[in-house]
């Protein structure tokens, strides 16, 4: 009897710090930006945290707004799951115009999607320090018509350790998948 207790904690035990299957891509590159709220906030700051990082804009008419309401699916389900009460996740919208998205728009728009600044934070900078950080993510943004700006949708996972370990395309996206991932990060083992 005690055998059978001491190998279902130890299957328990395994179970709860297993590796993910999501390998790991890349280090995300770090950024020093400022946040809606006017503070700066690093990507170092966030280590030991699960991040959820996307690329958006205020006035977009494209793709953004779905990215935005994705991330406020893949918000609202965390936070039924009780995974936000710890802050051990944290999603980020990097705006993809900054010469437009000060942090008031920025947090004009949050508010749009009904987002926890708790848990998320929108992000600008100076026209040189945000185009940094989209070629450190190898991402970028170029004019459109109608004042747009066309740019790839995509949104990064990052573990606890600063390391990307999946990029979403907007239409291979659902948030059940995208929380089942985070889920799956949080409970790795984490040195």
């Amino acid at each position: 009897m005690f055998s059978l207790a001491l190998l279902s904690l130890t299957l328990l035990a395994d179970a709860e710090t297993k590796p993910s299957r999501l390998a790991v891509i890349q280090k995300a590159p770090d950024f020093a930006l400022t946040t809606q709220d006017e503070k700066s906030l690093r990507l170092a700051d966030l280590k030991g945290k699960v991040a959820l990082v996307s690329f958006v804009f205020t006035t977009c008419n494209g793709t953004c707004p779905a990215t935005t309401a994705r991330m406020a699916q893949v918000q609202a389900e965390l936070k039924s799951r009780g995974r936000l009460k710890d802050s051990s996740v944290q999603l980020l919208s990097i705006t993809l115009d900054p010469t437009r998205d000060s942090p008031d728009a920025l947090r004009r728009y949050l508010k749009l999607y009904d987002a926890d600044p708790a848990s998320w934070s929108a992000l600008t900078g100076s026209a040189e320090d945000v185009n940094k950080v989209l070629a450190a993510w190898d991402m970028w943004a170029k004019p459109a018509a109608n004042g747009q700006l066309d740019h790839p949708s995509r949104i990064y996972l990052v573990d606890r350790k600063g390391q990307v370990r999946e990029i979403y395309h907007l239409g291979f996206m659902k948030a059940a998948w995208v929380v089942e991932d985070i889920e799956s990060l949080l409970n790795e083992k984490h040195r």
